[in-house]
């Protein structure tokens, strides 16, 4: 399940960056650049729970 999280968030954050380097190249609104960054943070939060979970699986 971990491994599969931080999948997840890695190919999650891949396309939220497209969408926010494609804001400085194109005429998207303010909106996408606030919702890519969000969508960034989110992906970012669901990599480190996977991580952390991971290393409290190999404490115990």
């Amino acid at each position: 399940m971990d491994r599969f999280l931080f999948v997840f968030g890695m190919i999650v954050f891949f396309f939220s960056f497209i969408f926010f380097i494609m804001n400085f190249f194109s005429d998207y609104d303010s909106t996408t650049m606030i919702g890519s960054v969000l969508i960034m943070f989110n992906a970012s939060i669901a990599m480190c729970v996977s991580e952390i979970s991971t290393r409290i699986k190999d404490i115990k």
